[in-house]
């Protein structure tokens, strides 16, 4: 089976073939300061510096100029690797950019599904990226009248980027500390794969779970995500 390695020490190793499999849309479920985008931001580093695969980041939450400051502060140069075009910043927030900021695309048209897959797929083709992140899906959501208008969206997310053959990771935040460990949000069955990321806050310590990965076997438990000034690591 082919795999995306992630890159993440101590992650690769909870799959028995090593990685993702390629492909897969996976759902990375979280609270605030679970650690949720410096995982998947890793996980794009990883693949532009060590595995040769470029990637796409679709920020609707924060402009990416913010992005790039906090990727700095693990080492992580993304503006220089925009510049080489391994790694792509959409962002989906602002209505206008710099024109210096020349590895960035605008959705101008704000946080429609169409055009936000639109430009997605553009992307791809354009930049031959292999990894996506899009953080995070519950932007997109608050915009939906209706459960039933979620589903079928996020459905539709899920089969584009299988169309698009790239493995991607979808934040989704959690509202209440229980989500994403005995509740799950009503987007997390229409995707490949779920891993939680929480904050034990009794014990002041991160966790990561592989709850589902679709085409792989996988370590089940619960394992402290170590945060250093490098990225972070997985404590089996």
């Amino acid at each position: 089976m082919a795999v995306v390695k992630t890159g993440i020490e101590g992650m690769d190793s909870l799959f028995s073939e090593g990685g993702y499999p390629t492909g897969n849309s996976i759902l990375v479920v979280g609270g605030p300061g679970a650690g949720k985008t410096i995982f998947a931001m890793q996980f794009l580093y990883e693949g532009a510096t060590k595995y040769g695969e470029n990637g796409i980041f679709v920020s609707l939450l924060e402009h990416p100029e913010k992005i790039r400051k906090h990727a700095l502060k693990f080492g992580w140069d993304i503006e220089a690797l925009g510049e080489e075009g391994k790694l792509t910043l959409i962002d989906a927030v602002t209505q206008r950019v710099k024109k210096t900021d020349i590895d960035t695309k605008v959705a101008r048209r704000g946080l429609d599904m169409s055009h936000l897959l639109g430009i997605l797929e553009q992307t791809v083709r354009d930049t031959g990226a292999k990894r996506v992140v899009v953080d995070a899906i519950s932007a997109l959501a608050l915009s939906m009248s209706d459960v039933f208008e979620v589903r079928t969206e996020m459905l539709r997310l899920s089969l584009s980027l299988a169309e698009m053959g790239v493995t991607t990771l979808i934040i989704s935040e959690a509202k209440r500390n229980d989500i994403g460990t005995s509740e799950f949000p009503v987007e997390a069955f229409l995707f490949d794969g779920i891993i939680t990321l929480h904050l034990d806050s009794a014990a002041q310590k991160r966790r990561l779970a592989i709850r589902k990965m679709r085409g792989a076997k996988h370590t089940l438990g619960s394992y402290v995500v170590d945060l250093s000034e490098d990225g972070i690591r997985i404590i089996a």
